[in-house]
């Protein structure tokens, strides 16, 4: 993929979320830190956002991969206009 150029082609698209399709933050969210008998307030919460930030971080992976699922559909689409478009010019 060339960097900077704007393609409507599905090889770029597909390359372009290749790297994503391997991300798999599905575990984050059902992994906790536990601090044992702690008692001290800043580690419980030090640990309670650590646990709330872990199945956030989970939620927005999912979410970015889902959108860049989409990208080699909507690159076909833009593919198939730009070939129409340029079949009117011929």
């Amino acid at each position: 993929m060339t960097a900077g150029k704007i393609n409507s082609n599905t090889v770029d698209a597909q390359e372009a979320i290749t790297e994503l399709v391997g991300i798999d933050a599905s575990g984050l969210s059902n992994q906790s830190v536990n601090f044992g008998s702690s008692n001290v307030p800043s580690m419980l919460a030090g640990q309670t956002l650590s646990n709330q930030l872990m199945s956030d971080v989970s939620k927005v992976v999912a979410c970015v991969l889902a959108q860049a699922n989409k990208f080699p559909e909507l690159a076909k689409a833009i593919e198939e206009r730009d070939r129409a478009d340029g079949q009117r010019f011929q």
